[in-house]
């Protein structure tokens, strides 16, 4: 039996996207589940819209996530190379010219300008699906010899054959086909002696011996064409499985003009994620483990992959889904990870110099348990950067709409300005005693407390909060609070 080879086949035209990321984890899983290999190609031809650091950022995002190649352009001893498309035109001159030969493509001499007009002639006339007219497909040889002799601009297409049905069994959406009627005469070489897409990808899938092509459900209609010339050079196809879109929220296709959530993985990384929690989210979108289990290591997900359970429906990027699944993984972390994925973001908000190590190794650690990525921490910790005033409100009036409460802050303060040591347990101590000598308890005790040390009714532990707010600013605030309702 042939060992399964998956690849992801991204274009640099861009950074590594979440729907790129999500098709390249997907073969993975299902590569590394049959004990198979995982390909990146990188699919470069289109010049043009190459950008700079687009191949370095899907290599690298990739590996970040924890997705490791066995073959691409820096793999030593990869032996199905070249992995990179512009690196391989000598080989696809060689099937195209094959293609000629055998009579199955021709030269198109026929200008942009002409088909053009022609496009929008049909348009013109009803014909919502232009098709190329085959206009160069029967050219006399010698006219065909003179104007290469002159060096004439023109394409190569591929002949296609009428009444043909093109079928597969596709892995996630079962059968589907295609009629060849409704397929053009389709480019595979530009004029600038480029092959395009459909044939790179054809002779790149058989010589590296993909077994199964997963990519986005966009390339359906683009299978057909692949067919097309996987018949022609008499070659076998490799299985086909279209994964399903990714939609936001409001069931839209996620589009990078969508600015409503970070589209590219290396927007989450500089946030402060970690690579096991997107990984595990990512595997999510569109596909689940038979268990219905939703944190699950890479080892899991491997061991559990069922390319049976890829959904058939669109999957929605539920950011608050991935945010509580990057909290559990925050709230496994050894502190020393967890120090360094907060600690700076931290610095890099606040200048810490004029407080110790010991101080902000607590002000992080109060939040390991609430945190849902790293960058949070400097909202979280705002509080004790920045000075605001008091603001009260309904409820924080109701807390203080009565003599226990005000007593109560009373006595805390006079209790914190008499304290000879400044320490959490020392805070603690005090809170018992006031707890015991005022007969208050619960929410009678703490809510007051809190909204008058730190102008807030939500936070972490009370006594490390006040510790950390210093004695000076704490009873600072509990003056506030006092004079406030006192008038």
């Amino acid at each position: 039996m042939q060992k399964e080879r998956l690849r992801y086949a991204p274009s640099p035209t861009g950074f590594l996207h979440i729907g790129g990321a999500r098709t390249a984890l997907i073969n993975y899983l299902w590569a590394k589940h049959y004990q198979g290999t995982f390909i990146v190609r990188i699919e470069d031809t289109d010049i043009a819209r190459n950008i700079k650091d687009g191949e370095r950022s899907q290599l690298e995002n990739l590996r970040w996530l924890g997705i490791e190649i066995d073959e691409t352009v820096d793999v030593k001893d990869a032996k199905y190379g070249p992995y990179r498309q512009s690196d391989r035109i000598e080989i696809y001159n060689k099937y195209i010219n094959q293609l000629l030969e055998e009579g199955n493509a021709y030269r198109c001499f026929c200008s942009p300008e002409v088909l053009n007009q022609i496009k929008e002639a049909q348009i013109k006339a009803g014909i919502y699906a232009p098709k190329y007219q085959k206009t160069c497909r029967n050219l006399n040889k010698n006219i065909v010899e003179e104007k290469l002799a002159n060096n004439a601009e023109h394409v190569i297409r591929v002949k296609n054959n009428p009444d043909i049905t093109f079928a597969w069994n596709d892995l996630v959406r079962g059968e589907v086909s295609f009629n060849s009627n409704d397929i053009d005469d389709f480019v595979i070489l530009k004029s600038n002696k480029i092959p395009t897409y459909n044939l790179g990808v054809v002779i790149d899938d058989h010589l590296m011996d993909i077994t199964v092509a997963i990519r986005g459900e966009e390339h359906i209609s683009n299978t057909p064409k692949q067919l097309l010339l996987f018949s022609l050079l008499k070659w076998t196809a490799p299985k086909f499985a279209h994964l399903t879109i990714i939609t936001n929220h409001d069931g839209k296709k996620l589009s990078k003009r969508d600015l409503s959530l970070h589209q590219f993985i290396e927007d989450y990384r500089n946030e402060g994620y970690l690579p096991e929690a997107v990984f595990n989210f990512l595997a999510l979108l569109g596909w689940n483990p038979a268990d219905n289990s939703e944190i699950n290591t890479k080892a899991d997900l491997i061991k559990k992959f069922d390319e049976k359970r890829l959904s058939k429906s669109p999957s929605i990027f539920d950011i608050k889904k991935m945010q509580w699944i990057n909290s559990v993984y925050i709230k496994k972390l050894d502190f020393e990870v967890y120090k360094n994925l907060t600690l700076p973001f931290l610095k890099e908000a606040y200048d810490l110099s004029n407080y110790s190590s010991e101080w902000s190794d607590l002000l992080i650690s109060i939040y390991q348990k609430q945190l849902s990525y790293g960058k949070e921490i400097v909202d979280l910790t705002k509080i004790f950067f920045t000075e605001t005033d008091f603001k009260n409100d309904s409820e924080i009036d109701e807390v203080f709409n009565n003599d226990s409460a005000k007593l109560l802050i009373k006595e805390f303060k006079n209790g914190l300005n008499n304290l000879e040591v400044w320490s959490v347990d020392n805070i603690k101590l005090l809170i018992k005693q006031l707890q015991k000598e005022l007969s208050i308890k619960g929410k009678a005790l703490f809510m007051p407390l809190r909204i008058a040390a730190s102008f807030s009714m939500h936070g972490p532990e009370l006594a490390k909060t006040i510790y950390l707010l210093s004695k000076k600013n704490v009873v600072k605030n509990i003056t506030s609070v006092e004079q406030f309702y006192d008038k």
